[in-house]
């Protein structure tokens, strides 16, 4: 994507950055892209089955944790990162 679709692309999606932010904010799309063209370009082996999970996959265990929000608090939600970007594993 060149820079004036991604000027473009910012201002559509009302983001106000810094010069730091979007150079930060470029790369990390540009990642993005990049991964969605692995993703369109996968075939799979056979067209006779859907593609699921083999049987031996260990999934990773969720916990449950009991939290109090303080009074006057927007009730927001985090969850761990599934996909990294920033190229740290």
């Amino acid at each position: 994507m060149d820079r004036k679709a991604f000027e473009h692309l910012c201002n559509l999606a009302r983001l106000e950055l810094s010069a730091e932010e979007t150079a930060e904010f470029e790369h990390k799309f540009e990642r993005l892209l990049e991964f969605v063209d692995q993703c369109q370009q996968y075939e799979p082996a056979s067209r006779e089955a859907p593609l699921t999970l083999r049987d031996n996959v260990e999934l990773r265990k969720d916990h449950g944790q009991r939290f109090e929000w303080p009074e006057g608090t927007a009730h927001d939600y985090r969850v761990p990162r599934i996909i990294d970007f920033e190229g740290d594993s």
